[in-house]
């Protein structure tokens, strides 16, 4: 009976939460649709006052989502000058998808040969992990798992040398990796290309597997490139 009425208690405190969240991730959305469509413009200042009276919030949800901002490259935060929009260039996204297309190709060619079953069923554990992070919202911990999946390929490249540009390319597109994953609709779609990935490896379909992980990388600068507005064919 005690635990019932802690948990009748409790209840408030939840919908507080429950709510607070829902607000604190419109005003993300609101700000990055409107930073993504041209609405705030590059180089712009972000003043959080002016933000918070505008969207009818506190200051508090405003600050948490710049930092959100900040965490997938769209904002900056300038020493003694405030935030700031960032100036994306959309060419050097292109460029560094291409490049890491290109080697995640070569990777998966030369894993298919060296993964074993437990490879192939650590990659699909994987990919259930990050379908429910997603689920329990925990996006952090998503990225962890997708880090520890790419890894398993790149070390049954037992390439030294590609290993490195592997680890290199995919630390320089984390910024832009965030931005790709908060596009709408995006999750799914890469969910489902980890899928296709490990199925072509698993095969031991050589060229499906170089196709499926060049796509999975040419598809994410596809869907930023769309949501700047961009008419770069990829």
């Amino acid at each position: 009976m005690e635990n019932q009425e802690n948990s009748v208690a409790d209840m408030p405190d939840i919908r507080i939460r429950d709510n607070y969240q829902r607000i604190q991730d419109l005003v993300f959305t609101t700000l990055r649709d409107e930073i993504l469509s041209g609405k705030l413009r590059p180089k712009e200042k972000l003043n959080t006052n002016k933000l918070a009276k505008r969207l009818g919030v506190s200051r508090t949800p405003i600050r948490e989502a710049l930092n959100r901002l900040i965490s997938v490259g769209l904002v900056e935060t300038l020493p003694h000058r405030g935030i700031y929009i960032r100036n994306l260039s959309i060419e050097e996204i292109i460029e560094l998808y291409y490049i890491r297309a290109a080697l995640e190709g070569i990777a998966a060619r030369l894993a298919v040969r060296n993964l074993t079953e437990d490879d192939i069923d650590q990659l699909l554990q994987y990919c259930d992990g990050m379908e429910s992070q997603h689920g329990m919202g925990d996006y952090q911990k998503l990225l962890e798992i997708n880090f520890l999946f790419h890894e398993t390929i790149y070390k049954a490249t037992q390439s030294p040398q590609l290993q490195d540009l592997l680890f290199q390319y995919y630390n320089r597109s984390r910024p832009y990796r965030t931005l790709g994953l908060e596009l709408p609709g995006r999750y799914k779609e890469i969910f489902d290309e980890h899928r296709q990935l490990v199925a072509a490896l698993a095969s031991g379909d050589i060229e499906r597997a170089d196709f499926c992980a060049r796509e999975h990388h040419l598809n994410t600068a596809r869907q930023i490139a769309k949501s700047v507005g961009s008419n770069i064919q990829i």
